[in-house]
């Protein structure tokens, strides 16, 4: 009886440590390339497509897979994030997190099937929804800093 205590009681301290991603840095170190809020990004994509700037804003989706992309909010803004050369992923538990991130931000246009396979990786999304190509606000990440948002 004594060692399934202590068993249950092990559990149950490191159950809720499981239930939260881990904080960290991804990726290359962040560099001094200009911060530009997301919302300029998405106001102005013309502007900004191609050239490597900082942002930040809240993590709402993440792939479910393998972590190999995220979106990334800020109020009603959002762009699609992946990462650099396909070398780091963030954690599958991310959603919810603050992001800086530094990358190139550009304008594209996403294959149907290519947006339907995102959609099938996102909680919540719906393939069928997605019919022809999708115009899409990207941002290629070097490097990413996650933090768990204050309470």
């Amino acid at each position: 009886m004594k060692r399934i205590t202590t068993a249950l009681l092990a559990v149950l301290f490191l159950l809720p440590l499981s239930l939260f991603a881990d904080a960290g840095k991804f990726g290359a170190p962040l560099g001094d390339s200009p911060k530009v809020a997301l919302a300029d990004l998405v106001k102005d994509p013309a502007a900004f497509s191609g050239k490597t700037v900082k942002t930040e804003g809240t993590v709402s989706s993440v792939c479910q897979e393998k972590g190999c992309w995220m979106v990334l909010k800020a109020g009603d803004q959002s762009v699609r994030v992946r990462f650099k050369d396909y070398a780091f992923f963030v954690p599958k538990d991310s959603a919810g997190m603050a992001a800086v991130l530094e990358g190139v931000f550009t304008v594209k246009t996403v294959p149907e099937a290519t947006a339907k396979h995102y959609a099938e990786e996102t909680p919540g999304g719906k393939p069928a929804d997605i019919k022809g190509d999708q115009k899409e606000l990207s941002f290629l990440a070097s490097g990413v800093e996650l933090a768990k948002p204050a309470k």
